[in-house]
């Protein structure tokens, strides 16, 4: 996994955040790391900037007409926004400072065998700053790769997001403890086209790790194999499982979006959308394309006050609030400000205001093929449990490789309240989902007769296990030995299980299963060397490991016998009823196997009676 070095850059200037032009005259006051504040000027006419932005467009609008805009001009533009943006940072000294802090931070670590980026966070105090396309930026003089677009290098990469001054950055945990549950919005009114069929089968494909498989029976006198039987049981009811997990609303209303999220607890959701323009107090802003309630056929453009509103619906009965984690909008102009004269901003800019956490958005047009690399790329790894600040730093630098004279690279805008304890929520994350994925893949293999199914099902539990063993920590620190003493624990369950499996193949697999079984033993050694100090989790992986010595007609262990049984017993006394009732559960399995491990009834807990 990546780590990231935090950079906050704060752009402030007197007065109220709507109302404001850009102007050369203009003082803004620049908070960035803990170096002293610094007054600049941003050398840039608003009229400039909007000229250059109309220019960003693939077609302009003139009255009722309208005239493409041709690829050169666009692609010069492209560099010339750029390389403003460019002139930007570079008037902020203290950035320059953070950033080289920042690599000299990575250059201090780069032998622990991880990547490092920096994350730059953008607070900006005025609505004419939301205007400037910060993600197009060329990197300044004296700045790493001078020259190169700013936010697609690979030498101490950076990543930027937004965020709002009244962001609540705990308010929705990223480690909440609920399955992952993703609502899909398509709204095609009038006639539009959306590529609803390739955002949808992405969706699933993404989800399909963690939805769980129904146990196979025999439904008729025919006889099948196992796959057979499998597909002939599985397909209705497993698409009804997936149905649950990726809800697909086609042609909504605002009100039936709010009554879907009143009915069910969505962690993401993906609005695969039109962007449009309505007008509000004579000014033009950016809204949603969705459809008119009781007329799907009609076009309602939603603005993003009103849109979060239907996302926070409240629930049926009264309890909770809809809280989605995540928005995406693969819509065009859903990060786009426009006009600055009045108070609020852009869809995402509104969205992220509400409250929730993360929202990636469009600040340009975004082109059908961008909209499914942006699915394909971002919710696998999301639901998976990476980092989504490195997630997006690939995401941007997948568009540019793929781009086909377009600029959806530099489209992706993503607002973000990052708590402080981020990078522990992500780790949390990422191994309950591993740990969900290898229980639904060991349950599918247990349902399969031996075969190239069941093999493929064995390689992608180990797959799991590489991968969350491949992101362990390596600190000494109390909290990263614990995570590296549970992934032991589980690999050990993990193989044991297999064994079993292999051992019930038959007389054939019976060495196969020794060696497995062999594995798992030495999985739960590494955890108890990991939880050597912490007694309730100790004895856990060290009755395994005696169950398994007793098993493989290994050598006694009296010592590890011993000490598991004084910390089960200690754990009786213990006043969470989960620590003793699995104090219960370890002392039941000591019991079993007291007569390999202590050839006399002497002995810790000897006389002890199971309370």
């Amino acid at each position: 996994m990546s780590r990231f070095h935090t950079v906050k850059l704060e752009l402030i200037r007197p007065g109220p955040a709507h109302n404001q032009l850009l102007s050369p005259l203009t003082p803004y006051i620049a908070l960035c790391g803990n170096e002293s504040p610094v007054t600049f000027h941003i050398e840039l006419e608003h009229r400039k900037l909007l000229t250059g932005l109309a220019r960003l467009r693939y077609v302009n609008r003139d009255g009722s007409s309208y005239a493409a805009v041709p690829d050169p001009v666009r692609e010069a533009a492209v560099r010339e926004v750029g390389e403003d943006v460019a002139r930007i940072f570079s008037d902020v000294p203290t950035l320059l400072a953070e950033i080289s802090r920042a690599r000299g931070e990575a250059n201090q670590r780069s032998d622990d065998g991880g990547s490092h980026l920096a994350h730059l966070s953008l607070v900006l105090g005025g609505s004419e700053l939301a205007l400037i396309p910060f993600e197009m930026a060329f990197s300044p003089q004296s700045f790493p790769g001078e020259g190169l677009e700013f936010f697609l290098q690979v030498d101490l990469g950076t990543v930027v997001t937004r965020e709002t001054r009244r962001s609540r950055s705990a308010s929705v945990p990223w480690d909440r403890p609920v399955e992952p549950a993703v609502l899909m919005i398509a709204s095609m009114p009038e006639g539009l086209d959306v590529p609803l069929e390739d955002h949808l089968n992405i969706l699933r494909a993404a989800i399909e790790p963690w939805v769980r498989w129904p146990a196979q029976t025999q439904q008729d006198a025919t006889p099948r194999t196992g796959e057979q039987q499998s597909a002939a049981k599985a397909a209705p009811d497993r698409l009804s499982n997936i149905k649950e997990r990726v809800r697909l609303l086609i042609n909504p209303s605002l009100e039936d979006i709010y009554d879907r999220c009143s009915q069910q607890q969505f962690t993401h959701i993906h609005i695969l959308a039109h962007g449009d323009s309505y007008e509000i107090g004579g000014e033009r802003r950016f809204g949603v394309a969705l459809c008119e309630r009781g007329n799907p056929a009609k076009k309602q453009v939603v603005s993003g006050k009103r849109l979060a509103k239907a996302l926070q619906a409240e629930s049926e009965d009264g309890t909770r609030r809809s809280c989605p984690l995540l928005v995406t909008l693969a819509t065009c102009d859903s990060g786009n400000q426009d006009s600055v004269l009045i108070p609020g901003g852009s869809i995402a800019h509104d969205l992220h205001s509400s409250g929730i956490p993360w929202v990636f958005a469009s600040q340009f047009p975004l082109t059908k093929s961008g909209s499914v690399r942006l699915a394909r790329e971002l919710y696998p790894r999301l639901l998976r449990g990476d980092d989504p600040r490195q997630i997006l730093f690939e995401l941007r630098r997948q568009l540019y490789m793929s781009a086909e004279r377009d600029h959806d690279w530099a489209s992706v805008v993503v607002y973000a309240a990052i708590p402080s304890d981020f990078d522990d929520r992500i780790a949390a994350f990422f191994e309950r989902q591993t740990k969900r994925a290898l229980e639904i893949a060991l349950d599918r293999a247990d349902d399969i007769d031996k075969g190239a199914e069941r093999m493929e099902v064995h390689d992608k539990v180990m797959q799991y296990l590489a991968l969350w063993e491949s992101r362990l920590p390596d600190s000494s620190a109390f909290k990263d030995r614990a995570r590296r003493a549970e992934y032991y624990g589980i690999r050990g369950a993990t193989l044991k299980r297999i064994a079993l499996r292999e051992y019930r193949d038959g007389q054939n697999e019976k060495q196969k299963g020794d060696e497995t079984l062999m594995r798992s033993l030495s999985s739960y050694r590494k955890a108890m060397d990991e939880w050597a100090t912490d007694r309730d989790k100790y004895h856990w992986v060290a009755t395994q490991a005696l169950a398994l010595l007793a098993a493989l007609g290994q050598e006694p262990d009296p010592v590890v016998f011993d000490m598991a049984y004084k910390f089960a017993e200690r754990d009786l006394s213990d006043l969470d009823g989960e620590t003793r009732a699995w104090a219960h559960g370890t002392l039941a399995e000591l019991e079993l196997i007291r007569g390999f491990h202590k050839r006399s009834k002497d002995g810790p807990g000897a006389s002890t009676r199971m309370r």
